[in-house]
């Protein structure tokens, strides 16, 4: 298993993080060590278009008691992920490619927003909704309306939002990023703890960065469940290789 730095918060969290660590990457090259924090598409053709709504469900204090999405993705599983999600194609949203699947979803792409939403109450939906919520991070306005419509209410939602508008005041960008891999933490039907990985290009190699999210089944969809610091999950920081990891992102399946 890869080790990991462990950094405050989520690497998706803030899309300045992002931007900063890539920046320390290109020191590095030139001989300057720094470290800083933030926040292709080969479609098959088994999934058909997401389908789409004016508005999302608003997560309510406690855990719905149906197992059926609110979209009606009736896809069962497990309670582990050990291998890649088969009926994945991926699609560019913001400059970084989201997962997208028939079975899994998202099942939601609202018309206004561009949020999606909507997965199977499944590891693999957890997984693709985590992913989806990454991949959000490539465009700062769609990124802060996830984060308004897919998270748990709370002091973590609120800071959460607080950088998300703050990166947008700034004018904040990304550079490209690419989910790479995952591995699924814990997986009890009403919660989940998936980690992701992404890489980023240095110019001399590619560097991975890893980063965790607890997801909590709310009302038939994956809420993101954040810290009252604005983190979430056990695991962030910066692996050396895929070691330990399931492999799966556009460049693999």
């Amino acid at each position: 298993m890869a080790e990991t730095e462990e950094t405050e918060n989520l690497w998706w969290a803030t899309p300045r993080f992002l931007m900063s660590a890539v920046a320390v990457l290109l020191l590095i090259i030139v001989g300057i060590i720094l470290f800083v924090w933030v926040g292709n598409d080969d479609e098959s053709d088994a999934a058909p278009p997401a389908q789409t709504q004016a508005a999302t469900p608003t997560p309510s204090a406690t855990v719905a008691s149906s197992d059926e999405s609110v979209c009606g993705l009736d896809a069962t599983g497990g309670t582990t992920l050990t291998a890649a999600p088969e009926d994945v194609e991926w699609e560019f949203i913001g400059g970084i490619a989201a997962p997208k699947s028939a079975e899994h979803g998202p099942g939601v792409v609202d018309e206004q927003t561009g949020v999606r939403s909507c997965y199977s109450h499944t590891p693999e939906g957890a997984l693709l909704a985590v992913a989806g919520q990454a991949a959000s991070s490539g465009d700062p306005e769609l990124y802060l309306e996830t984060v308004r419509t897919l998270s748990v209410d709370g002091r973590g939602k609120d800071v959460t939002i607080e950088r998300a508008q703050r990166s947008i005041s700034e004018g904040g960008t990304n550079p490209p990023i690419e989910i790479a891999g995952f591995r699924l933490l814990s997986y009890t039907g009403d919660e989940a703890t998936v980690e992701i990985v992404a890489s980023a290009d240095s110019g001399a190699e590619l560097v991975y960065f890893t980063s965790s999210a607890v997801m909590q089944w709310i009302d038939g969809d994956w809420y993101t469940k954040y810290k009252d610091d604005g983190s979430s999950g056990p695991v962030d920081g910066q692996v050396s290789d895929l070691s330990g990891y399931v492999l799966w992102g556009p460049s693999v399946g």
